[in-house]
């Protein structure tokens, strides 16, 4: 069984998630994608195959429409990295001795970019790499920019607005750097079929942390090909926490 959790931030915002178990089990903790929520399946599916192997979990939202949540035009990967580190030290006070992280797509980057880095190891699940919002980017026409909300209107089907200071920081950040100050033990997971691979080689190259690369055969980028590849993607990340 879940339960809610409610913890606040430095800059008197809320983080709204759902956490299993006690402090006597490794906690295992996912990050989402953009502009996903912790009620998509992968997450869900995640939280509870770590629950039958041993661990608390807890998945939360980056942003919601609670009261007090954050916005995504509002927030930044420096936010979202501020608010992991958040979590983790509410975690650490409540006595978890093993904290374990998993980041998807743009929760990778939200997950290297942790200035505390106080967690045991990461994994990160087909990490983001070298985004725009404002050009054209895996395809996709660049985004038409509204002035009236400062913020990039992406046509992704359901439309989402992006803020001007999440689009501005993805086109200057040096993300062939990003990982270079990361110290936790970090192993990728990328899909072989997706667009993200140049990426996640190039993370552990610059990095002097003990990591390294799975690249699940035949995966696209929410690893939901076959009936048994987030099987395959969880055991791995498993295997990965093990090795502390």
């Amino acid at each position: 069984m879940e339960k809610e959790i409610k913890i606040k931030t430095t800059d008197d915002h809320f983080i709204y998630g759902k956490m299993s178990s006690t402090t006597h089990q490794p906690l295992f903790v996912v990050v989402h994608g953009l502009p996903g929520s912790m009620d998509e399946d992968l997450y869900l599916q995640a939280t509870r195959w770590f629950a039958k192997h041993g661990y608390a979990t807890f998945r939360f939202n980056l942003y919601g429409a609670e009261k007090g949540a954050r916005q995504l035009m509002e927030t930044t990967l420096k936010t979202q990295a501020t608010d992991i580190d958040t979590i983790v030290r509410y975690f650490r006070k409540k006595g978890f001795k093993k904290i374990y992280l998993a980041g998807h797509s743009y929760g990778g980057p939200s997950i290297l970019l942790s200035s505390d880095q106080s967690f045991d190891r990461a994994v990160l699940w087909d990490p983001s790499y070298e985004i725009s919002f404002t050009k054209k980017y895996a395809g996709m026409a660049p985004a038409q920019y509204l002035k009236e909300v400062k913020g990039y209107l992406m046509r992704w089907g359901i439309n989402v607005v992006i803020g001007k200071e999440m689009a501005d920081e993805a086109d200057t950040l040096k993300w062939n750097t990003l990982s270079k100050d990361f110290r936790v033990p970090f192993r990728i997971i990328a899909a072989e079929k997706g667009a993200l691979l140049i990426g996640a080689k190039q993370y552990g190259k610059v990095t002097s942390a003990m990591n390294d690369l799975v690249v699940l055969k035949n995966a696209t980028h929410y690893f939901n090909d076959t009936d048994d590849m987030r099987e395959k993607l969880f055991a791995a990340s498993e295997e990965w926490f093990r090795r502390n």
